[in-house]
Formats: structure tokens, C-alpha cells, sequence
């Protein structure tokens, strides 16, 4: 054994653990730097190159210890800490390329095949889609190959022969792996937990400034996915609340820092209940249609939403739903909320959504004497929606830049504005009258996916509007609809002028294109509900189903064992019963085969069993006798015995195979 953990590569084990490599490292492409991808890639292809300069000694003595260190600090340098998830996944795609160039025995080749299926399961870190798993489908082929290429220290050997075994395991493995994941016990959460990493992801932002948001709806990018129990609500009434900013500085707004906990809207309907499946953000908003009326909560198949809440977010006083931890990777919840709700204001409320720093002064001109000519708060507002609608203001993706007071050159100067423009210039003249105002922003619309089971919201959604104090209950106010009341109705795309740059996604027009993503995006989204969305709540209603809702842990491993047991058994003996379908001849002769290929000597598929045996009597000249005799008895056998003959012969054959030694006494030589 010791020798042949220490035999040196050949070129097609080689071959394979390379495949595995470059296998594992493609679907990090899109997740590590330009240079991790280029210089990580390239190291695994160096070491397939003929190249006489690359000795070991060198490798090993300096070369390859300094490029291990120069990429640490670089990776260090570049994201500014080195001890989480992004810095460590990129600097082991270094490492096995590095690795790879010293790897020279079959031990250092186990070590790869070990650091390579840990590199190829980080691409679930970044995503758990149903591309991804596709993708990991080469590194299973890989594996296979590179398994069996490294079982023997045959220079040249049949690719196809080696995955074959491989294969077959895989597929009488995937019908317990199925059974497996059925019914092995879920956990609450991850196996591991990751160090957060600071890296930007797309989605809405606590911070709104001129621009933020029409930047954010040039992506096609899914926000998340809802499947409502009822009819969907109108498109009017799809008003997805996140980040509520109440802080003004001039230019850029924001939100409070304070957190406190609040009261639910007091519904003045019936309840709209849905299940969002949410893609991860980076951040802890968990969107909701204004209002929520209660708590997010596992979603159950066959229970109506008022089951019972879990902890996993939390209500804040200006009705933000926030996850109690940072949405790192898909969740999917329930929610029920009402489309007709009232929020109390409290005094902090009125005396923290009223401050106004002292630039923008024509605003706060125009709001005083307009305020001054109408005989009510509302009525007000009615006057500066009339203004927004009666004016010439344009809905553009491309409002030209604003530099000092961006709001008074907004309302009298350009008039040209995506929904950011309009919800703050709306909410500074509300302040600036006296009336308490804060921008909420969010997502606006969705689209039905074509088998209507579920509705789209995409980044393209992503909208701002304003709430104000009327009669001393918060109100929802959307000044964008007064000026292009096409983009609360019919979306995005049938709001904006001609000639804009629309994202392919939100025009309106369907093309084939369009037809065949969303298509894809159906199937995405049952592969997130019914695979990575399987945890501990659908297994026990699952369970429930089959009647097993009360079987004890105890119970249920005995049944885990008992069906993988059946299904061994199964395999077994399809693989006894498949055996004895052929000549006993040539089943002992395969067995002879297989023996010396894992010893080291591989059958050619042009070479027949004498001059095959002839070759390993020359390669184990101390059992030569015996080998020789079972190619001649096989040979004898297959190929001219009379029927009297034949029983007798095939005695000797598997006496003769039974004097062989196994294949570890072979590779040792004794």
C-alpha cells in the first residue's frame, strides 16, 4: 500500500484529477475576481503542459510556497479581511491550482480529489439554483473518472472503462439519495455557518439618492416570487413595502438608525394571504404588501396562514418587516396582510418625518404660498398632485444630473424624473407645509407567471412613494401615478417614453424570448419551492400525509435502514441474477480481467487471453504459471470444447483463478 500511495502520476490520472479541477472552478467564474479565475484556471492547464522547466524541487522549495503567500495578501488586500466566506472560497481556488502544479504521487492526487469536491460545493454558498446544481453534474462525472484512474497505475487505460463503474454506482445510488433526502431529518438551519461578507448584492438600499433606484430598475434580476392563496390584487393594490427612509440631508435620504418594535396596521378588510419566496439580498428587509397584519411564518401546504408565528423577523414602528438575520441565501415565508389598513401616527412619528435641512429654499417657498391658498392638509395634497399632473414633469430612466439643491432643480427646472424624484420632492413639500411625510420604498407590480400559479417581481419593480399624516393616521400617496399613472397599472415598460432602455423583461410586447424565460423561470421556481425550500416544515407535512406525522426519530431511522438495506439487497442481486446470465467462463475470465486491471495491467481491446496473459506472466514472472494456465483453460473453453470436456475444464479454470492472488499482493510484487 505504501508504494502505491507513493507511485508517481501517470498522465491519465493526471488527465482526470485536472478534469475534476476545471470542473469545480468553472461555476466560481462569475463569483471570484478576473484575476482569482484567470490565474487559478491557468495553474490546473500549466500542469497538463509538457513543460521540462517545472521541476519538482524548485516547485516545492520556493515557487509555489511564495505564490501561495502573494495570493493571500493580495485576496487580503483587495477585499480588506481574509477570515469569511468570499476571501477563503477565492483563495482555495488558488490553492488547488497550486496544488495541482506540485501534485506528483497518487496521495497528493487523493488530496485534490478531496480539495476539489470541496471547492465544487462552495458554488452553493452564492446560489442553490436549479443551473447550479446542473452544473454540478461534470464534477460528479469528474469524480468518477478521476476515482477510478487513480484505483490503478496502468499508464494507458480506456476513459469509457472507467467511468463505467463510476456511473453505475451513481445511478443505483440516486433512488436513495431520493429516499434520503425525503426522509432524513431536516435541520432548523445550515449545517455551518459562514463569517457575513461585506460585498454590495443587488436589491433596494437604506440610502435613496437621485438616480438610486432607475439604476436598480435597468435589472432583470427576480426580487422574489409570490403565490397567493386567492386572486392576486389589482395592480394598484400591489405595493410591496421595504426600507422606510425618514432622514433628509439635502440631497440624500435615508433611514433612521433607531429600531424599535410596533403595532400592526388595524384591518379594515378582508386579509390577503400569500407565500413569497425571496432571493437573497444581503440585507434583513422581508417585503410584504402594506399592510402587514401579522408576522412572516414557515409557509404549511395544507394549513391556512393563521398557523402559528415563528421568530424569524420582527415588526418595526414604521411597519418594516425585518428577518432577525441578514438574507443570505433564498428563505421563503408566509404572510398575511390587508390591503386596507390604517397605521396610527405617534408623536415621534410627526415630530421625526418633519425636519427639512435649510437648502432647497424655492421648494419650501412654493409649499408655504401654496399652503397658504387651500383651506386643508388634504386639500393640499390634492394641489401639489394637480401641479405634478397639470405641468409638464416627464418619467424617465435618464433624468439629467442635479448638483445643488436637486430638489428645487427638479420641480423648476428640469421636471424630468424617475420615482426617487418624485416620492422626495413630494415628501419636502409635504414637510415644508407643516404636514409629517417619509418615503417608502420598495416594489410596485409584478408580473403573472404564464400558468398563473405565481407572480414575478423583479428588480425592474423597484419603486418609491410617500406616506403622510391626515387626520392623524398614516396615508399612502404615490406622486409617480399622477404623472404616469400607466406605471402603477400596466408596469415599467408602458410608463416610459419611447427610445428608453427598458429591461428586455418588463417590455410589453411577448417574444419568444421572453416566452422561453419565463418558462425557465417556472421551472426555477418549483426546483427553489420543492427542493432548496424543503425543510423541516414541508418534510413534516409530507410525512403527515403518509400517515408518519407522529413516527418517533427512533422509528424513523430503523425505516431509513430497512429501505436502504432493501435497495442493496435489490442491487445485488439484479447484479447476482445479471451474472448468472452469462457463460460461467466468461464471468470467472472478467473477474481475471478485473483483477490485474487493479493491480496495474489493463486488458487492450484488441488483445486476446493468451497474448493478454502472456504480458502478465512477463510482469509477475512468480505466478506465471498459474496465469498462463487460466488463459489457456479460458481460451480452451470459449473457443472448442466438447460438451463432455466442458464441465471437467471449467473445474480447473476456477481452481486455477482461485490460486491467483488478489490484486494488493500483485501491486506489492510478493
Amino acid at each position: 500500500m505504501a508504494k502505491a500511495a507513493h507511485a508517481p502520476l501517470t498522465p491519465v490520472q493526471t488527465a482526470w484529477l485536472a478534469a475534476l479541477l476545471l470542473c469545480a472552478q468553472f461555476p466560481l467564474w462569475s463569483s471570484a475576481f478576473v484575476w482569482v479565475s484567470m490565474i487559478g484556471t491557468a495553474l490546473v492547464i500549466v500542469r497538463l503542459l509538457p513543460l521540462r522547466t517545472l521541476r519538482k524541487s524548485r516547485l516545492n522549495g520556493l515557487l509555489l510556497p511564495a505564490l501561495a503567500l502573494i495570493a493571500a495578501v493580495a485576496i487580503r488586500v483587495q477585499f480588506g479581511y481574509f477570515l469569511a466566506r468570499d476571501p477563503c472560497v477565492q483563495f482555495l481556488y488558488l490553492l488547488v491550482g497550486i496544488k495541482f502544479l506540485e501534485a506528483r504521487t497518487t496521495r497528493e492526487g487523493t488530496l485534490l480529489v478531496c480539495l476539489g469536491l470541496f471547492l465544487a460545493v462552495t458554488q452553493f454558498f452564492y446560489s442553490q439554483s436549479l443551473i447550479a446544481a446542473f452544473m454540478a453534474l461534470p464534477v460528479v462525472v469528474a469524480l468518477g473518472g478521476a476515482l477510478a484512474s487513480l484505483a490503478t497505475t496502468a499508464p494507458r487505460a480506456d476513459w469509457r472503462a472507467q467511468l463505467a463503474r463510476p456511473a453505475r454506482l451513481t445511478l443505483q445510488g440516486i433512488p436513495l439519495a431520493i429516499v434520503l433526502f425525503v426522509l432524513f431529518p431536516r435541520l432548523a438551519g445550515p449545517l455551518w455557518g459562514t463569517a457575513t461578507d461585506t460585498a454590495a448584492r443587488t436589491g433596494l438600499s437604506e440610502r435613496m439618492a437621485p438616480g438610486s433606484i432607475s439604476e436598480l430598475s435597468l435589472s432583470d434580476a427576480v426580487a422574489f416570487r409570490v403565490a397567493f392563496l386567492g386572486p392576486p390584487p389589482s395592480p394598484r393594490d400591489r405595493y410591496w413595502r421595504g426600507p422606510v427612509l425618514a432622514r433628509f440631508d439635502g440631497r440624500e435620504w435615508s433611514a433612521l438608525s433607531r429600531l424599535k418594535a410596533g403595532a400592526f396596521a388595524r384591518r379594515e378588510g378582508p386579509p390577503t394571504d400569500y407565500t413569497v419566496t425571496m432571493e437573497p439580498h444581503g440585507k434583513l428587509w422581508l417585503f410584504a404588501l402594506e399592510h402587514p397584519v401579522g408576522l412572516p411564518h414557515s409557509p404549511s401546504e395544507d394549513a391556512v396562514m393563521s398557523g402559528p408565528m415563528s421568530d424569524m423577523a420582527f415588526l418595526t414602528y414604521d411597519q418594516q418587516l425585518l428577518s432577525r438575520n441578514i438574507v443570505m441565501q433564498s428563505v421563503r415565508y408566509a404572510q398575511r396582510s390587508a390591503l386596507r389598513a390604517s397605521v396610527p401616527a405617534s408623536e415621534s412619528d410627526i415630530a421625526d418625518n418633519l425636519r427639512l435641512p435649510p437648502n432647497n429654499p424655492r421648494s419650501a417657498i412654493f409649499a408655504r404660498d401654496l399652503r397658504a391658498r387651500v383651506a386643508s392638509d388634504r386639500a393640499y395634497i390634492d394641489a401639489v398632485l394637480g401641479w405634478f399632473r397639470s405641468d409638464p414633469f416627464v418619467y424617465t430612466l435618464t433624468p439629467p444630473l442635479l448638483d445643488r439643491d436637486p430638489v428645487d432643480a427638479f420641480l423648476f427646472e428640469t421636471q424630468r424624473g424617475f420615482c426617487e424624484h418624485y416620492a422626495g420632492a413630494f415628501v419636502v413639500l409635504l414637510r415644508a407645509a407643516g404636514i409629517p411625510a417619509r418615503v417608502v420604498t420598495g416594489y410596485q407590480g409584478g408580473e403573472m407567471s404564464l400558468d398563473g400559479d405565481y407572480m414575478i417581481v423583479r428588480q425592474s419593480d423597484a419603486h418609491a412613494w410617500a406616506e403622510a399624516v391626515l387626520d392623524g393616521k398614516w396615508q399612502r400617496f404615490d406622486p409617480t401615478a399622477a404623472v404616469a399613472p400607466s406605471r402603477v397599472e400596466r408596469g415599467l415598460g408602458a410608463a416610459l417614453p419611447a427610445g428608453e432602455p427598458v429591461p428586455y423583461l418588463a417590455r410589453m410586447e411577448m417574444t419568444w424570448l421572453k416566452s422561453i424565460r419565463l418558462h425557465w423561470d417556472a421551472i426555477s421556481y418549483q426546483w427553489q419551492r420543492g427542493v432548496v425550500g424543503f425543510n423541516v416544515q414541508r418534510q413534516r407535512d409530507l410525512l403527515r400525509e403518509f400517515g408518519f406525522d407522529n413516527l418517533h426519530p427512533v422509528d424513523l431511522a430503523i425505516a431509513i435502514a430497512g429501505v436502504a438495506l432493501t435497495w442493496s439487497l435489490a442491487v445485488l442481486g439484479f447484479s447476482r441474477l445479471h451474472a448468472a446470465q452469462i457463460d460461467p467462463e466468461l464471468a470467472l475470465w472478467r473477474h481475471v480481467c478485473r483483477r490485474l486491471a487493479r493491480a496495474g495491467l489493463v486488458r487492450r481491446p484488441d488483445e486476446g487471453p493468451l497474448d493478454f496473459c502472456e504480458r502478465a506472466a512477463a510482469r509477475w514472472p512468480q505466478w506465471s504459471v498459474p496465469i498462463r494456465r487460466v488463459g489457456s483453460l479460458y481460451a480452451h473453453l470459449r473457443y472448442g470444447p466438447e460438451r463432455e470436456q466442458r464441465a471437467a475444464l471449467l473445474s480447473q479454470l476456477r481452481v486455477s483463478v482461485g490460486a491467483l492472488p488478489g490484486a494488493r499482493r500483485l501491486r506489492a510484487g510478493v
